[in-house]
């Protein structure tokens, strides 16, 4: 993969974390960044006083280094800066991380030496990934603390982590590739840790992840309104061409081809049921405006990807280094937040399909999904489960971005908290996984309930894959390792990959 800080694409994104490539820097990106870093030179050669370069850092911006210890200075900040908590991030997010931080760099606007980019390619292209600490940032001034982490083993500190998951000291990772450690230069240490790069990583990688998502709750949602002998006719195009909601057209779109050739339509065309309760009927509504956030959200990350957030910047033509504030990760946060909200509210609805399943009155099926209920709870206990995790989701969707709390002494005294609106959003992610796995269990059982039609393709092609490792429930069982294999199953694309291949041309 050739880098020139401006071309990266979700999709080229994704395939590098399945697939990892070896980097490069494209021609024009190594031009800029020599320019870039002949500014620095020129300001330290006239003598000026320039945050980053010979002063001391946030609350002590004010403070002149003298020349002689400005390297020091900037070891010095990876080493302070290095601060972070908890767990370690996995290592195809710290790589995903990695891949934004050099890209960041190439755009000529941080005056950091080619060399030390090219000592971040090394690491990457050696798969030597940094132990990153999850918790830390507050997302302004950048993601400093686990950066910080990032940044450390160029100069021989800190640690790589392997795939098993241990800690190698940085050091000898190094030694063992053969790789030598940077010498760092003036400014060179705050370009490294200053920037957007770690929640930007967290919205990317929550993003592949609902965009599957929101496939797989269509394709959910079309099996329950299957076998619960509900109709299509409220996702026919007109209607959501009276709309005049681009997501809400996409979803009805979706949900109606999912739906065709069904048996269990086509038999209940002429029933007596007038209008579906709302969590069939208003699934273009609420699906398609997840729609319009991933759309959005996408426009925003994929920007982010490909913007410079150091600070401070480096103007080439100006020979000017200028501070801002291209660190605040707000619309990242903000984005995190939008997505969390949607998300919840979408699975919300896939548990009160959940809920419909239990009861005859809605679901035109035995109670709780099972032919003796009464001696057999059946899917009852299965429905408590998305309730506490559908409930659980609310508290996730608190927008983290409206909470902020003073650091530096005052000096960053409004931050975006995007990290943590990154953590909250994962945590939901992986409750609604699970919500819309018990939702296909329950389709998959009432499917077997009623087996004297056919299925619609799609919803055909799901059961046989649910039916591959979990059986019709006959009486009670053990229900949570069948509810952990389809929600890995949902993880891991494998619904959503179906509906791709059932309806190519809408996705």
């Amino acid at each position: 993969m050739i880098l020139d800080g401006n071309s990266l694409t979700l999709d080229t994104i994704g395939q590098e974390l399945n697939r990892s490539t070896q980097l490069s820097i494209s021609k024009d990106a190594r031009n800029l960044v020599l320019k870039s870093r002949e500014v620095v030179k020129h300001i330290l050669d006239t003598g000026k006083t320039v945050y980053g370069v010979n002063t001391g850092f946030g609350k002590l911006a004010n403070q002149r280094i003298s020349a002689d210890k400005l390297k020091q200075l900037q070891v010095n900040l990876l080493r302070s800066h290095a601060a972070g908590t908890g767990a370690f991030l996995p290592r195809q997010t710290v790589r995903l991380i990695l891949l934004l931080k050099i890209n960041s760099l190439l755009r000529g606007y941080s005056g950091i030496r080619l060399e030390t980019i090219e000592g971040l390619i090394n690491l990457y292209n050696h798969d030597l990934i940094p132990a990153v600490r999850e918790r830390g940032s507050v997302g302004a001034s950048g993601d400093l603390a686990p950066l910080s982490d990032l940044a450390l083993p160029l100069i021989g500190e800190g640690a790589f982590l392997t795939a098993d998951g241990k800690q190698q000291p940085a050091a000898e990772g190094l030694k063992i590739n053969q790789l030598d450690k940077i010498d760092l230069r003036e400014k060179e240490g705050l370009s490294l840790i200053n920037g957007t790069q770690v929640s930007t990583a967290l919205a990317i990688e929550s993003l592949l992840a609902i965009k599957q998502l929101y496939y797989t709750v269509s394709a959910a949602g079309a099996f329950s309104a299957e076998v619960m002998l509900a109709t299509d006719a409220a996702f026919q195009d007109k209607i959501q061409e009276a709309r005049n909601q681009t997501g809400q057209k996409h979803a009805g779109k979706v949900l109606y081809h999912l739906m065709q050739n069904s048996g269990y339509r086509e038999a209940h065309v002429n029933c007596d049921r007038v209008q579906d309760f709302y969590s069939l009927r208003c699934m273009p509504q609420v699906h398609g405006s997840l729609y319009d956030l991933i759309v959005h959200a996408e426009e925003i990350l994929i920007r982010e990807a490909n913007s410079t957030t150091d600070n401070p910047v480096t103007l080439i033509k100006e020979k000017m280094i200028v501070s801002g504030g291209n660190f605040h990760a707000a619309p990242i946060a903000h984005v995190l937040d939008f997505l969390a909200i949607a998300l919840a509210d979408v699975a919300a609805m896939s548990e009160r399909r959940i809920a419909a399943f239990q009861d005859t009155t809605q679901s035109n099926l035995p109670m709780f999904l099972m032919k003796e209920a009464g001696l057999n709870s059946g899917f009852m206990i299965a429905h408590v489960s998305a309730a506490a995790l559908a409930s659980e989701n609310k508290s996730l969707a608190h927008p983290a971005s409206v909470d902020s709390i003073p650091t530096s002494a005052n000096q960053e005294d409004h931050v975006s908290m995007a990290p943590a609106a990154g953590y909250q959003l994962r945590s939901l992610i992986k409750n609604a996984s699970t919500i819309f796995a018990i939702e296909l269990l329950c389709a998959a059982q009432a499917r077997d309930l009623n087996p004297k039609y056919k299925l619609a393709v799609n919803s055909e092609d799901i059961y046989q894959l649910i039916r591959m490792d979990v059986p019709y429930l006959e009486q009670d069982g053990a229900l949570s390792a069948f509810i952990d294999h389809i929600s890995q199953l949902v993880m891991a694309g494998d619904i959503a990959r179906i509906v791709h291949r059932n309806i190519q041309d809408l996705t």
